[in-house]
This record gives structure tokens, sequence and C-alpha cells, in this order.
């Protein structure tokens, strides 16, 4: 029986409670996004011997901050209620330098208020080289109903290419939307029950000059690198290619002095019939002629191609 009851007491150590009570907190109500001065109200207790205190809210979303006794019945202390804290009751929590503990069961409560502005994560701001299927993605919040997306293709939004509403993060963007070295602007604004919130900071991004994209499944009877088109071009052409068989596949892109203006493709892929796309501006490239090349298996062939600005 001895050993049965160490097991528990080391598997499960008490807690030390102080002979206080705390009586109430005031304010015992907060909104989310605001920060207020709060007090604990305790009844036979000696709080000045401690040196520090901690007030703790089951539940999260709630954090005080300055706590300090002052007096043996009042402790202060400056308390933030964070934009995307729980709604409803949570249990306060005071806690000394002596791990002494008591509590309000239910003593505070959150309530909902309008939403704040959301914070964005990624594509990260100025960022280059996207992909086109990229994910969207920034702070989640549970307490709100919902977040509507925006992308523009400008900072003014006047010209809007995709505008979403869903229930959380991450926006998973599908091939066709994005365009090949297009850039971006993008925001965020959520809502729930009391209206919308304000609009997110705007950040842009570009997405990447290249991509491939397979638009036939047959195998082909021989390796073959099309023409370019359009040729001359501006600002983007598409070059298509076919393989016979699995291997890995290079493409690139040279100036008439021989040197390596940007690798299009260097990947894996399997039989079928693709196709890519160039866009110069990106590289800030001047009008003239250019080559580009196609090396799989074996394979090699050398087309030229005109860049117009």
């Amino acid at each position: 029986m001895k050993k049965i009851v160490l097991i528990i007491f080391l598997l499960f150590p008490p807690f030390a409670y102080s002979q206080s009570q705390l009586v109430n907190c005031i304010p015992d109500t907060g909104r989310q996004s605001f920060s207020y001065p709060f007090r604990l109200n305790g009844t036979g207790t000696e709080w000045t011997v401690s040196p520090y205190f901690e007030i703790y809210f089951w539940g999260g979303g709630v954090f005080a901050d300055s706590v300090r006794a002052l007096n043996d019945s009042v402790i202060l202390a400056w308390i933030n209620v964070e934009a995307n804290a729980d709604t409803g009751f949570k249990t306060v929590i005071l806690g000394d330098a002596f791990f002494n503990y008591d509590s309000i069961p239910q003593g505070y409560k959150v309530f909902i208020w309008f939403p704040a502005k959301p914070s964005l994560l990624y594509p990260f701001n100025n960022s280059q080289n996207i992909i086109q299927n990229t994910i969207i993605l920034w702070d989640s919040n549970r307490t709100v109903d919902n977040f509507r997306l925006q992308l523009a293709n400008d900072s003014l939004f006047t010209s809007v290419v995709f505008d979403t509403i869903v229930a959380q993060p991450p926006v998973n963007m599908r091939i066709g939307i994005l365009q090949l070295g297009q850039k971006y602007y993008w925001r965020v604004r959520s809502s729930n029950i009391l209206g919308s919130g304000p609009w997110s900071d705007i950040w842009n991004f570009r997405i990447r000059t290249t991509g491939i994209e397979q638009i036939g499944t047959n195998t082909p009877e021989s390796f073959f690198l099309e023409q370019n088109f359009p040729n001359p071009f501006n600002p983007v052409t598409t070059i298509r290619f076919q393989i016979p068989k699995a291997g890995n596949v290079t493409i690139k892109v040279f100036d008439i002095n021989g040197r390596e203006v940007e690798t299009l493709i260097d990947k894996y892929l399997q039989p079928g019939y693709y196709k890519t796309n160039f866009a110069p501006g990106e590289k800030n490239l001047s009008s003239g002629v250019y080559f580009y090349t196609m090396l799989s298996e074996g394979f090699y062939v050398t087309k030229k191609m005109v860049v117009l600005k």
C-alpha cells in the first residue's frame, strides 16, 4: 500500500495551495483586441509577503503583466485580450513566489469584438519565383466566421483577379489562375457576427517566369522540340516538346554570345507531350536573338528565337 501511495505521489505531485481566498476580479469581462487595468480582491490574504505574482487565464488568449500586490488583499495588473482569444468564461488563477495557487472558476468572460487585422505569412512580401499552384497563408483565428482573400494586378485592387471566402487558411491556388511572370498584390480581411474587420497590409509576389505543363498523355514516337510561339515575342512565348521515354529533360536559354540566360527545365519527366513558357522581362533581357536548347537521353537540339521590346 505504501508503494502505491509513493508512486501516485511521484506521478502526480501535489500543488501547494494557499489559505487565501480570491473573492472577485474587476473587471470580470473584456472584449477581444482590448487591454484593461485589472484588480483581484481577496479576503484573509497576506499577499505582500510574496515578492512577485503571476496571473493566468485558463483557456488561452488572455495574458497579464505588471502584476503586483497593492496591499495584503489587492493585486493589481494589466491584462491583454488577444484578437483571437476564445470567447466565453475563463478560470482566473493567481500564483505567488512560493508556489501557492488560488483561483476563481469562470471568473472572467471574454466577449467577441470586431475581427482584428490579419497578419500575412506567405508568400513573403516582394518574393520572386513563386510557383503557380502556391499556397496563400495568413494567421488563423478560430473566433471569426470566415476570411476574404483578394489578389489583384495592382496595389489599388482596381483589377481583382481572384476573390474568395474561406473558413480558415491556407488557400491552395489552382493551376491556371496565376500567370507566369505576373506580379500580384494580395490582402485578407476577416468577418464575424459583428461585421468585417480591417483589411490586412498589402503584400505582393511575382510568379516564376517558367513552368511546365503536360498537354498529352500519349507516348510520342520520337524526341522533338518545336519552334517557340509566338516568335518574335514580348512578353512571353511558349515552347512545346515531346519525349518518347522517361528521363531527365533540360531546356536552357542562351544569348547570342553563348552565355546561359536561364534554365527553363531540369527535371525527370515521363513520356508525353509538354509545354513551358519563357518570359524575358523578369531577366531584363534586351531585344535580340537568343537560342534555346533541349537535352534528354542523348537527344540534343538548338533553336533560335527573337525577343522584341
